[in-house]
């Protein structure tokens, strides 16, 4: 009987795109939740043939690609300049990862062409996929443990039978803190607000392309938003509305986790849409959906 829970996801970044890195490299094995597999994604067509008869005519796969999902933790390395595992991911998700003297910075990189290649072992069967490209979102709440959430979407192999791997190395991934007063902290303009939760995604627009002699997963674009909940301040100190109305540009700053497992977003130019009024224990709350402007956000860990 095969297992649904006896599965592992390994993966590793591609020097040349669409060339396996993890037969024969060193890939890290990832520590996630969640983990779910589309193994053949794609459209089928029909032959329609008008044979006489009535009913399904036989179908051909004309388009087969593959997609992976899964949650990993938001934390740091635990290492000042080194970057967190989940940095190899955002570097397939349009992002560059660039080291510091005590951080590390993955920003967002138009011209970015970061692959990966995956294998996903699911009790008994291996996936692969080649030339993974992605796009990711992630939550951070009051009281509960953050977490990414990516979406990646490969070139399709043939499924084989390969029993799961051992000995696989999880200890570079740090365990997460949770969001609270001790390890978090938001800001809009410089000036500190009570935050319930923050979703930002940065719905990247990810295609399968295939022509005569090409195949591969492209970022087109991306169109990242952002969500905060809030604790509404006196009107007097901070005016949503006004904000909104004027489509006046502000900068927003989070901040969690001690150091060498602090995780940073800053986004230098967001403009507030409408906000609306909602409740958190008898507490009124603002509910706001922000248009995150341009390309300038970065995450950073320190």
């Amino acid at each position: 009987m095969r297992k649904t829970r006896k599965k592992v996801l390994v993966f590793a970044l591609e020097a040349t795109y669409g060339v396996d890195a993890v037969d024969g490299g060193t890939p890290s094995a990832l520590l996630g939740r969640d983990v779910k597999i589309t193994p053949m994604a794609g459209d089928n067509t029909s032959l329609s043939y008008d044979d006489g008869t009535l009913g399904n005519a036989i179908e051909l796969a004309t388009e087969i690609y593959g997609t992976v999902e899964f949650a990993v933790d938001v934390a740091g390395s635990g290492t000042a300049n080194v970057a967190p595992e989940y940095g190899k991911l955002l570097q397939a998700c349009l992002r560059s990862v660039t080291p510091g003297a005590s951080d590390v910075v993955a920003a967002i990189d138009d011209d970015a062409a970061g692959s990966l290649t995956l294998y996903f072992y699911y009790h008994g069967a291996l996936h692969k996929l080649t030339g993974a490209r992605g796009t990711f979102s992630f939550s951070i709440k009051a009281k509960e443990l953050p977490s990414f959430k990516f979406t990646f979407t490969g070139l399709f192999s043939p499924v084989t039978g390969v029993a799961l791997p051992t000995g696989l190395d999880f200890t570079k991934w740090k365990k997460p803190v949770k969001v609270g007063v001790q390890n978090s902290a938001f800001t809009i303009g410089g000036v500190a607000y009570k935050l319930i939760s923050y979703e930002y995604d940065q719905a990247n627009s990810v295609i399968h392309q295939e022509y005569v002699g090409h195949e591969e997963v492209e970022i087109t674009d991306y169109k990242p938003t952002l969500k905060i909940v809030m604790e509404a301040p006196d009107i007097a100190d901070w005016d949503p509305f006004t904000l909104a109305e004027n489509t006046t540009e502000v900068a927003t700053s989070l901040t969690h986790g001690p150091a060498l497992n602090q995780f940073v977003h800053d986004v230098p130019r967001v403009s507030l849409k409408r906000p609306v009024y909602g409740d958190q224990d008898g507490t009124l709350t603002y509910e706001i959906d922000m248009n995150v402007i341009s390309n300038g956000d970065t995450i950073t860990t320190k």
